[in-house]
């Protein structure tokens, strides 16, 4: 068997901190040599830079080896641009030579069929067998900015250097990404591209920034994710280590989970579980470029924020009202300045009346901008705040000198204020105007505390920053908490194939604590009226078979039976329901259990994605389930909280805390009963396919599974 080697962080600094560099493949004939040769020799990489090619001689100007033996010194990295045909041979020389890192630009591998797998696998095997690390093949290699590492061949990009580093599977996007977040002020200290990812993903990468001193945030463009545990586990290191994670994960398209024998099933969608799995890892999912990079861009300037109570200053009556709206879109509260800050705003300006947050300073700071900066200053020391932000325009490139002098005067009054702030406090341009070479300088030079993207993506940002920074001290008070308890082995009545009923389900969920509902199950119509009475008028009556799964579409469900007569009429009609309409059908008999009327029915459902593993949805059930599709998803194992954190994100949340009169949930007791659910599902492991309660009622206190289901994996079924 091949041998997989581990590329730790520490094993991967060689390859994008090298000292030494060749070029395997320099010509002059080709654009990618050309490109590679003119950013190897801008000034920015002071280390050695060797060429092979197999005719040797002069290339770019420069002797050229013909072989990597010839150079006859240590290389750490090798930049490879030959022909598919010939990249196993480059291998083999690297090996032989000791070189362990490479960046693979050729294309024409396992993005081309049959053919070029079978050679992508080659490389990866190779690469496992002799410890070669690389990007690609089909990538652009990279750029460090915080080490002048150009192993990208197009230009070195303007760029601010800073503390975000991007991981992008699309090599084209490279350098719009860097021509974005320089026009936008963020500081970038690294860029990679991953390509076909055959033997370094994301999850390397991951793990790589997340140790990187240089990096405080890490910003994601990826279409797909290789290596499931690994990316969790790199997400998780990343964010005990305080280090953001921001995501632009394309491919929304819907998939539903192909379990057609359950509901749950047709509830989670690929891009649903990815949206879930985010949350749980404290990754901010976004949905553009711009987006992605001024969420980075932001979170490298807020780090760690205090709360999500704001404070809005703005030379704008429009630009308040408008933060007003945006801050309740995206989460972020608004909170009334306390009297002490509202009597200091009015002895300085008395025609701010009732200073109210946002707030307008009116344009009376125009005409004296200490004014400006003493009212910033005012506010900065509101006990009822997290976090401040001031917003003005900032000079550009439309305006005069005269004007732009003025502004860059004002916007320093400004930032001096924010300074004095006992909180977070930072600069936003009004709108997501490219920044521009006057107010770059500016705030270069007085290192202004300026956030990206305007008021609009600045406060959608600033949100999201919150809400991470929330998720971020929850995952540290976990971390200090008792270890999840020991799973006890379920008992099994039967074998884990096919699918199970009630009948047979209802054993396991009583075994792990989970309530059920009374039942009794009958072959006859007398052996019904015995077990109505036994258990109560009114009664429930419903079908029992494994092979039918949806009992009251076919008229296997009778409810509110009142007496004998209509439950031997109930019977009757039910078994000859389910023999009509499936008779193939295996039939256990008839379940008969005390009719339950009142409080709400939920669905509890996990099924096994194929990337994932075992998903948990909650949500509304009984007959709303398919219609209203109100449920909300984690990956397992999960905890107490999170399951009372997904009931909270519930848009019938309402029904569970007593809406209009009705009894209020008992929640405590729902939460436990969810997890024991969950902790059943990871009991049973990878043979099972889903498990469903559906409904589980609940009514205060009194919570019962009134139906589950199981199904097992098929032995067919890949792992």
């Amino acid at each position: 068997m091949t041998h997989t080697p581990t590329y730790s962080p520490e094993r991967l600094r060689s390859l994008f901190q090298p000292r030494s560099i060749v070029l395997v493949g320099a010509s002059e004939k080709s654009t990618w040599s050309w490109n590679f040769h003119n950013i190897l020799h801008d000034g920015h990489f002071t280390g050695p830079v060797h060429y092979v090619n197999p005719r040797g001689g002069t290339v770019h100007g420069l002797p050229a080896y013909s072989r990597l033996a010839d150079i006859g010194e240590p290389i750490d990295l090798a930049l490879i641009v030959v022909p598919p045909p010939a990249v196993l041979s480059v291998f083999l020389d690297m090996a032989e030579m000791n070189i362990r890192n490479a960046v693979l630009i050729t294309a024409g591998f396992g993005e081309l069929g049959a053919e070029g797998k079978e050679m992508q696998q080659e490389l990866i095997n190779f690469a496992h067998t002799h410890g070669i690390a690389f990007l690609g093949p089909n990538c652009l290699g990279y750029i460090n900015v915080a080490h002048n590492i150009p192993a990208m061949p197009s230009p070195f990009p303007p760029v601010i250097e800073g503390h975000v580093a991007v991981i992008a599977q699309s090599g084209a996007l490279t350098s719009t990404l860097f021509n974005y977040a320089y026009m936008q002020h963020i500081g970038i200290n690294a860029l990679a591209s991953t390509g076909n990812e055959a033997v370094l993903s994301v999850s390397e990468l991951m793990d790589y920034f997340v140790e990187d001193e240089a990096t405080q945030v890490i910003a994601l463009f990826v279409e797909a994710i290789r290596n499931p545990e690994h990316f969790i586990s790199a997400a998780r290191r990343a964010l005990e280590k305080g280090k953001p994670i921001v995501a632009f994960k394309v491919g929304r398209s819907e998939r539903s989970a192909e379990v057609a024998q359950a509901h749950t099933g047709a509830l989670v969608g690929d891009d649903r579980v990815i949206d879930a799995l985010f949350r749980q890892l404290g990754i901010i999912r976004v949905n553009s470029i711009e987006e992605l990079l001024i969420t980075a861009g932001t979170l490298a300037q807020t780090g760690v924020l205090p709360g999500n109570r704001l404070g809005f200053v703005a030379l704008s009556g429009g630009s308040c009202d408008s933060a007003a709206d945006y801050a309740e879109q995206y989460g972020i509260t608004l909170p009334e300045f306390s009297e002490e800050t509202k009597q200091g705003l009015r002895s300085l300006l008395p025609a701010l009346g009732p200073a109210h947050n946002p707030l307008d300073t009116t344009g009376a700071v125009v005409n004296d901008l200490l004014l400006f900066e003493r009212i910033v200053t005012q506010v900065g020391s509101d006990p009822n705040l997290d976090v401040l932000v001031c917003a003005n325009s900032l000079p550009s490139e439309a305006q005069g000198e005269y004007i732009n002098a003025f502004s860059v005067k004002l916007v320093q009054h400004i930032v001096t204020g924010l300074r004095s702030a006992s909180h977070p406090a930072f600069l936003l341009d009004f709108v997501s105007n490219d920044v521009a070479k006057h107010a770059r300088e500016a705030a270069e030079q007085n290192q202004w505390p300026l956030l990206p993207g305007g008021v609009d993506r600045g406060l959608q940002a600033l949100g999201k920053a919150m809400w991470w920074s929330e998720r971020f001290r929850r995952a540290q008070a976990q971390q200090a908490s008792a270890p999840q308890e020991a799973l006890p082995a379920p008992s099994m009545s039967g074998a884990a194939v096919g699918i199970w009923s009630e009948s047979q389900v209802r054993p396991l969920l009583e075994e792990y604590g989970i309530p059920v509902v009374p039942v009794r199950l009958v072959t006859s119509a007398d052996q019904a009226v015995e077990a109505a009475r036994e258990v109560g008028y009114p009664v429930a009556l419903k079908v029992a078979s494994p092979d039918i799964v949806h009992k009251s579409d076919i008229g296997g469900v009778r409810l509110n039976l009142q007496n004998e007569r209509e439950v031997r009429e109930a019977f009757q009609q039910i078994m000859q329901a389910a023999g009509s309409t499936n008779p193939a059908a295996r039939l256990e008999g008839v379940l008969v259990s005390p009719m339950r009327s009142g409080g709400v029915e939920l669905l509890v459902g996990i099924v096994r994605d194929p990337a994932w593993g075992q998903v948990m949805a909650v949500g509304l059930g009984g007959v709303w389930v398919e219609i209203l599709k109100d449920t909300s998803l984690r990956v397992l194992p999960i905890s107490r909280e999170v399951i009372r954190t997904m009931l909270d994100e519930l848009q019938g949340k309402a029904l569970l805390r007593g809406a209009r009169g009705s009894m209020a949930a008992d929640l405590d007791r729902l939460v436990e009963v969810i997890y024991c659910t969950s902790r059943l599902a990871q009991a049973l492991g990878d043979t099972l396919e889903s498990l469903e309660i559906n409904p589980l009622r609940v009514a205060g206190s009194e919570i019962e599974a009134l139906d589950a289901l199981i199904t097992w994996r098929s032995l067919e079924q890949p792992s």
